[in-house]
């Protein structure tokens, strides 16, 4: 029988192996059930092939609405482009998965305005939305049996449903999602751990961050981590406190041959540059531009600032947080 929703906790490799990491934080692991994986592809309406699928993660704001990286969606999603969204909902014994379907002329992906990639300077912005109809989405339902997944009826489903907790678990899970405000936030020391999960084949596994380093950086409009890093696989993921509150989103970050990343102002001017970038997690916060975003089509959305217990704002300027932040990134 497959394992599901195996809890696997990601730390440091000193040695050959994991070793455990101490921490004090009680980390919630039911708070991470509203991370989702999610698969994009362009839509050939010419043809019922597919084009290039793209693999990343979601947060489930609601039972509706999934926020997730621009960056994901851009590519199929963007535009004149037609796209489909498949989103896992749950995966235990039993799967369920939805299907979104998005053209200009239903509109259900939307993506940050102003978003193109390949610009450090706008992933600050990296955001989209995935707008779930329940009478638009296409399901399928799946148990399985026999080391393959066979598709059965809705009501087969709901049957069997009892039988899989882990399914049950990760249907079940209505709350709704706190976002940390780092709207109008000053260079600040971020004064909780942050966890980052990802969901991969209904397996949960999460990442700590191995100190409180934590630091928002205004000039970056980004958050950054040390000794602490997310590579491939986990964009558009959260980025949360070990209560469940969401902090940011997994962005992406473009690196110069040297391994330097630079940042440029509205004008395209460079202002900052980073050196040894891929050392350093940095991930995209809420700021006020991309809280209204989300509060244009969620007005309903709870948030709270990141003063409020959170983060405490710090004279440290740019450099001497690069300073303070100094480690190498480890990945999933």
């Amino acid at each position: 029988m497959k394992h599901f929703l195996r809890i696997a906790l990601l730390l440091p490799l000193v040695v050959s192996g994991v070793l455990a990491q101490e921490t004090t934080d009680k980390i919630r692991e039911d708070a991470y059930l509203v991370q989702k994986e999610i698969q994009i592809w362009r839509t050939d309406l010419a043809s019922s092939s597919r084009l290039p699928i793209y693999n990343c993660q979601a947060v489930a704001l609601d039972s509706h609405w999934f926020l997730t990286a621009a960056h994901c969606v851009y590519p199929a999603c963007n535009g004149s482009f037609s796209c489909t969204v498949q989103i896992t909902l749950a995966e235990g014994e039993l799967r369920k998965q939805a299907r979104v379907f998005h053209s200009n002329a239903s509109q259900k992906v939307f993506i940050y305005p102003g978003f193109f990639p390949g610009q450090n300077r706008i992933s600050s912005v990296d955001v989209a939305l995935i707008h779930l109809n329940p009478q638009e989405a296409t399901y399928s339902h799946e148990a399985f049996v026999e080391g393959q997944w066979v598709p059965i009826s809705e009501k087969e489903f709901a049957a069997q449903l009892k039988f899989s907790p882990e399914t049950k678990a990760q249907l079940n899970e209505k709350r709704s999602v706190l976002l940390v405000s780092s709207a109008n936030l000053p260079n600040s020391h971020f004064t909780q751990r942050i966890v980052v999960p990802k969901i991969r084949d209904g397996v949960l596994s999460y990442m700590v961050s191995p100190s409180k380093d934590v630091y928002f950086v205004s000039a970056l409009q980004h958050f950054i981590a040390p000794g602490f890093g997310v590579r491939r696989g986990n964009s558009g993921g959260g980025v949360f406190t070990p209560n469940g509150e969401l902090v940011g989103l997994v962005s992406s970050l473009l690196f110069a041959k040297d391994g330097s990343a630079s940042f440029q102002d509205d004008e395209g001017k460079t202002v900052l540059t980073l050196r040894n970038a891929n050392a350093y997690f940095l991930f995209t916060g809420f700021t006020g531009s991309t809280l209204n975003f989300i509060r244009n089509k969620m007005s309903y959305m709870r948030t709270v600032g990141a003063l409020d217990g959170y983060a405490e704002p710090t004279k440290k300027d740019f450099q001497a947080i690069i300073k303070s932040v100094d480690g190498k990134p480890m990945a999933f």
